[in-house]
């Protein structure tokens, strides 16, 4: 299964091989593992299987960390999957809205019953997916422009 990758440009102060390290520690330190490196990018990922809103970082499932730059401006190209948040929004989603429905259907007139107002969970879905893309990569901002600080 191919991965993929969803990609944001962030901008550090320091040398580039500097921050590539300090970035890479830090992910590490938050339980990351570093699983490849191949010149500039490093790819970690995320081994638990749990996550929480709480700690964005939890959600994502692989990430791809290239830093580039010179003269102690370093560009920080960020990639991140995120397979499980997904899989765990689609999972939700046909539960509230397709088989909680279709249970109380059967169970008041004997046939499944799909109400239009379950409909919404399709775009609930993707706005959920979206918000939580939109949390981690705010977080992986601060996470940059705080290494770029040291």
């Amino acid at each position: 299964m191919t991965e993929h990758y969803v990609y944001r440009k962030y901008r550090a102060e320091g040398v580039p091989d500097l921050v590539r390290e300090r970035l890479t520690a830090s992910l590490v330190e938050k339980k990351f593992v570093q699983t490849g490196n191949s010149g500039d990018t490093v790819l970690l990922r995320y081994l638990p299987v749990t996550f929480s809103s709480k700690r964005p970082l939890t959600c994502i499932s692989r990430l791809s960390l290239e830093v580039t730059g010179r003269d102690g401006k370093s560009v920080v190209k960020i990639g991140a999957t995120f397979t499980k948040i997904r899989y765990f929004t689609i999972g939700i989603m046909v539960l509230f809205c397709v088989v909680i429905p279709a249970a109380i259907g059967i169970m008041q007139r004997g046939v499944p019953d799909l109400p239009p107002m379950s409909l919404l969970g399709i775009p609930i879905g993707f706005m959920i997916q979206y918000h939580v893309r939109w949390r981690i990569f705010r977080a992986l901002g601060r996470l940059v422009y705080s290494i770029g600080e040291q």
